[in-house]
Parts: structure tokens; sequence; C-alpha cells
């Protein structure tokens, strides 16, 4: 069993506390709200109080013109799904290679979860965040990378027929569990179902991350990518 010296002492790598701690730092890392961030230092904007109110690229995007904001946009989205792909992958490299008593798949989907529940619960934002679309495609893509290519065509066919983000980003979260059954068949329901019940747990939660979307949508108020409307 591998032990390390932290401090003088000696703690037991294979013992609970290992994981713990991947699981909370997991959970401050994808807290860290790079939209905000970056509206705050480039702005001088607090990007909940503009806009849709929420911390991700879409949002963030609103606040400069055209060029500039499909840059923030890009940005934004990098930084957000770099956060949920790190904490999966990682976690998951470092548990196979420490030979932890959890499976490797078990670690990267714990903490993979817990980045993403810390992007929409922002330890730095009084527990408040997004609504975690590109975090989750992080995680997916570290996990089930086919399931994510299949979520990115969806959500870039959505969004280029509709003009909708909303849209895109449920379409692009219901597409994960159905292309993962595509691309594993009846093995998703022996050794890969723990994945496949957290896709339909993140499809889920997404979908009600943008109830209010729907709802604007259905009274025709939600706004579209390019629409004049959209410059604050």
């Amino acid at each position: 069993m591998l032990v390390g010296p932290i401090g003088g002492s000696r703690i037991d790598i294979g013992s609970p506390w290992a994981e713990i701690l991947a699981v909370l730092m997991a959970f401050a890392i994808g807290g860290i709200p790079f939209g905000w961030l970056l509206a705050r230092v480039l702005k001088g904007v607090d990007l909940r109080t503009v806009g849709s109110g929420n911390i991700g690229a879409t949002n963030a995007s609103r606040l400069f013109e055209k060029n500039r904001g499909i840059a923030a946009f890009l940005a934004v989205f990098f930084l957000d799904f770099t956060k949920g792909f790190c904490a999966a992958f990682f976690s998951f490299e470092l548990a196979a290679w420490l030979g932890s008593g959890i499976p490797p798949e078990t670690v990267g989907l714990i903490c993979g979860a817990a980045s993403i529940l810390g992007h929409v619960f922002s330890p730095y934002l009084g527990f408040k965040g997004g609504k975690g679309v590109a975090t989750a495609l992080g995680v997916v893509t570290a996990l089930a990378p086919w399931s994510s290519l299949a979520a990115l065509g969806m959500w870039g066919l959505l969004v280029g027929v509709t003009r909708y983000m909303s849209v895109g980003s449920i379409g692009a979260m219901l597409a994960l569990p159905v292309m993962y059954i595509v691309s594993y068949g009846d093995e998703v329901f022996h050794r890969r179902l723990a994945i496949f019940l957290f896709l339909v747990a993140l499809a889920g939660m997404v979908i009600w991350r943008h109830r209010t979307n729907i709802v604007r949508i259905l009274r025709g108020r939600e706004r579209k990518v390019g629409a004049s409307d959209q410059k604050l």
C-alpha cells in the first residue's frame, strides 16, 4: 500500500482521505467562476447583474462587440470545459496509478460530478453559479469521449437551426445517454451502468437549470443568437 510523507507524518494513500480530498479539490476548482472573473476584470461588471444573470459563456459574450463577444464565449467555454475535464480525467488516472480501493471510473465520476456541482453552486459566489453545460461536457469528454462528440454535434445543429443557445444545450445533454447506449450497446447495463446513470442525471440537471429558458421559449421571449436585442 502506498504511503507518503506530509508535514513529517505519513498518510495512507489507500485510505478514503485521499478520495475525499480529491472530491473537495474538484468542487473547489469547479467553482472557479471564469465568466464572472472575465466580466469583472475586463468590463468591471458583475455578470450576475446583466443579461440573463448567468455566469456562463453565453452571457459573458453579450458584454462585448460581435468579434470580441465570440472570443469571450470561446474563452469562458474552454475554461469551464477544462475544469470539468481535468477533475474527471486526472482523478481517474490518479486512482488507477495509486491502486485505490475504489474503482478509477467511480473516482472519476464522483470528482467530475463534484466539479459540476462546484460550477452550479460556486463557493466563491455564495453558492450560486452557472448552468454547468460546458463543465459537464468536459467531464463527459474525459469519461465518454464519443458521447461528448455527439453532444457537441447536436448542440451545433440545434443552435444553427433554432438560434437558441438553450435549445442547443438541452439537446446536447439529451444526446449524451442516447449516444452512450449506441456506442456500447448491452454493455451499458452491465459494466458501464454507473456512467450511463450519471449521463441521465446530468441531462435532468441541465434541463432543470434551463427551466426558465424553456418558459421564455414557449412565450416567444427567449433571446436568439445574433439578435440585436442581445446587446447590453
